[in-house]
């Protein structure tokens, strides 16, 4: 239906800015200069008729992406870090926000917020929103493998409001048995992905590197990609090998200077600082929830609540897959951006562009805050083309946390103060999990090589009852990892040892 801008309420939320930034050569910079940057590109984006000083100090609200060193060891550096990262880009833009938001992790939370502070906006609870992340991983590894100390320490007296981690998207059992990193998890859903599909590995890495290499080629024409030129599905084929099925040129790449915010407030709020109506990007559609543990999801190569997070999402716009025209589907792995686009109806051969921005293994991967990038280029190129409508799809965890949303120039007159977003976890199925399994059989498995030469496997079984669980091969058990590359083990029988602290240790037969 279409809406006339002067009919609707003062209080509707709209994005009014965003804001990119990249560094491709190595440098000092800290994460959150990146960050303070792409807010300054965000507020000039909105050409409001007052100077980039009134929208500033306008801003009552910053909310940062939980940076990844901020995570654990995996990313943990030895510049230092701001205790306050909202007030690290207060300071630079000359802000005096009344809150600080530091969010949880997960790829999701720069569309999961959008939603929170849509709904905020609209019932007068926050005015002007400034969400912003970035990371500056690159610069911290070329630091440390130079032995050069850097900085990046900063302190403050303002109060920050600290989400922490979130809940876990893992079971104990996963943990313990050789799940501790999310190539492994997404390699398992991958896997039950390629036989569902009926295809050799070979046939399944190909179709792979095919998808992928389209998204290459819209980050080649991307100037806030941190990689130069676009990779062949040949090219992408070739890379070091992560796990049976995936290259390094696969998947997420993390070691990037990157940085994206947006800015949003209500429609008198942009009236009154002069943000012109051309700036202005319309929410029609939000919708999130949160996916069941990998080892209870009845297929682990489908995450059931991706299809029904984008399907509210299109419901509440009142629009079909057949309307949208631009979409940027979450990229980490091939798995997350077949899931979605399997479910939407979409070809996943190459043929149709599912990337805004080139996706995260070429735009490159900025932490937890890669859909902020997604968002700022679906505010863009909507406003290029004020007749279509912009899907962003988002992803934490191991296809855990989804997070969907579409946009448009054209006026929505939705309510989101009383539009309910949430879709619970208790409308799945879930699987039954076992802590002791004697036997079972393998429904999906990974194989990693490790730099001895070796190689080790992790397995999601099924006992006959039904119920599932995860075991690994021993640590000396190179053998039953190399049977499982000469022939696809999926339905064999596997035996099962529990030698302590659930640990779980599988044999073939």
């Amino acid at each position: 239906m279409n809406v006339s801008a002067g009919v609707l309420s003062d209080s509707t939320p709209i994005l009014v800015g965003a804001g990119q930034v990249v560094e491709r050569e190595a440098n000092d910079i800290s994460p959150m200069a990146l960050a303070s940057q792409a807010a300054v590109n965000a507020i000039k984006d909105c050409e409001a008729t007052g100077s980039a000083a009134v929208i500033a100090e306008a801003i009552d609200t910053i909310c940062v992406t939980k940076l990844f060193s901020d995570m654990g060891r995996l990313w943990a550096g030895k510049c230092g870090r701001s205790d306050n990262p909202p007030e690290s880009i207060a300071t630079c833009i000359g802000a005096s926000p009344d809150h600080r938001i530091y969010t949880e992790t997960g790829g999701n939370q720069p569309q999961s917020r959008l939603i929170e502070f849509a709904r905020a906006i609209a019932r007068g609870e926050r005015s002007v929103v400034l969400m912003a992340g970035a990371e500056a991983i690159k610069n911290q590894r070329h630091a440390e493998r130079n032995k050069r100390e850097l900085d990046w320490s900063e302190q403050f007296e303002e109060v920050l409001e600290d989400r922490g981690f979130g809940e876990s998207s893992a079971t104990s059992q996963e943990i313990k048995n050789g799940l501790y990193n999310v190539v492994y998890y997404y390699s398992l859903i991958e896997q039950a992905q390629r036989h569902a599909a009926g295809r050799s590995i070979e046939e399944h890495r190909y179709a792979m590197a095919r998808l992928l290499e389209s998204f290459s080629a819209v980050a080649a024409g991307n100037p806030y990609a941190q990689f130069a030129g676009s990779q062949s599905a040949e090219e992408i084929l070739a890379a070091p090998a992560m796990t049976h099925l995936y290259s390094k040129r696969m998947i997420a790449q993390d070691g990037v200077n990157q940085g994206a915010a947006l800015l949003m407030c209500s429609i008198g709020k942009a009236k009154q600082l002069g943000i012109p109506e051309a700036r202005w990007i319309y929410l029609h559609g939000l919708a999130e929830g949160c996916e069941l543990e990998v080892t209870r999801r009845p297929d682990p190569g489908v995450s059931p609540m991706a299809g029904l997070v984008a399907d509210k999402a299109l419901a509440t716009a009142g629009i079909t897959i057949a309307d949208i025209d631009l979409i940027d589907i979450y990229s980490c792995f091939p798995c997350a951006v077949t899931s979605v686009a399997t479910h939407l109806g979409l070809p996943i051969d190459g043929s149709r562009q599912l990337t805004l921005t080139g996706g995260l293994p070429y735009f490159g991967g900025p932490g937890n805050n890669y859909s902020m990038h997604a968002l700022a280029e679906a505010v863009w190129q909507a406003r290029e083309k004020p007749d279509s409508f912009a899907m962003v799809t988002a992803n934490g965890g191991m296809l855990s946390k989804h997070a969907s949303g579409i946009y448009s120039r054209k006026p929505s007159s939705i309510d989101w103060g009383n539009t309910e977003t949430d879709i619970s976890s208790n409308e799945l199925l879930a699987c039954k999990v076992c802590a002791d399994p004697q036997s079972g059989s393998i429904i999906s498995y990974t194989v990693h090589h490790d730099r001895e030469g070796g190689a080790h496997a992790v397995i999601i079984g099924e006992t006959i009852s039904g119920e599932r669980f995860v075991s690994r091969t021993a640590k000396d058990d190179n053998a039953t990892a190399f049977a499982m590359l000469a022939q696809d083990p999926t339905g064999k029988k596997v035996k099962v040892t529990a030698p302590d602290d659930e640990r779980l240790y599988f044999e073939l037969g």
